[in-house]
């Protein structure tokens, strides 16, 4: 995985996943891997846009697009998230959201800043598609000053 957008978007994508996690909220998506290519091309695309000049910084927008998003890829409202059917309780205007998921949009928009401004195009090390970043060997983990001086004598 060393296309930027790509790597932003896994980053982005397992970020608010587990945030989901941890808010203890009623729908988890599934893996990064295990989504279906039409969600992954749309999450690129939107990605993309919020990594560049034409970001929005507004969760309401953003839920608006996702909204979008959905019912062009066959999804539509329905009280239980069933990934069959293609039903999500959230396709439903940025207003009439809870909480919960209103803060999840708040976390969206963050993780897309986190992910523009430290992800980065060029990357000194590759990491391998089937790892995530708690899995990376220990020289980028348990000795990150080490792994500095190397990376500042090979600038050199």
């Amino acid at each position: 995985m060393t296309d930027p957008t790509e790597r932003r978007a896994a980053f982005v994508y397992e970020g608010a996943r587990l945030a989901a996690i941890a808010a203890g909220a009623p729908i988890v998506p599934v893996p990064w891997g295990e989504r279906e290519e039409a969600f992954r091309a749309q999450f690129l695309r939107v990605i993309r846009r919020q990594c560049g000049p034409g970001r929005s910084t507004s969760p309401e927008e953003l839920h608006g697009d996702w909204v979008q998003a959905y019912l062009a890829m066959g999804w539509v409202y329905g009280p239980r998230y069933d990934r069959q059917r293609r039903t999500h309780p959230d396709v439903v205007p940025y207003d009439e959201l809870g909480q919960l998921e209103q803060d999840k949009d708040t976390v969206f928009v963050l993780l897309c800043e986190i992910a523009r401004r430290f992800i980065y195009d060029d990357v000194r090390f590759a990491i391998p598609d089937d790892r995530f970043a708690w899995e990376i060997e220990e020289t980028y983990v348990q000795r990150p000053t080490e792994r500095l001086r190397g990376v500042e004598e090979e600038m050199r």
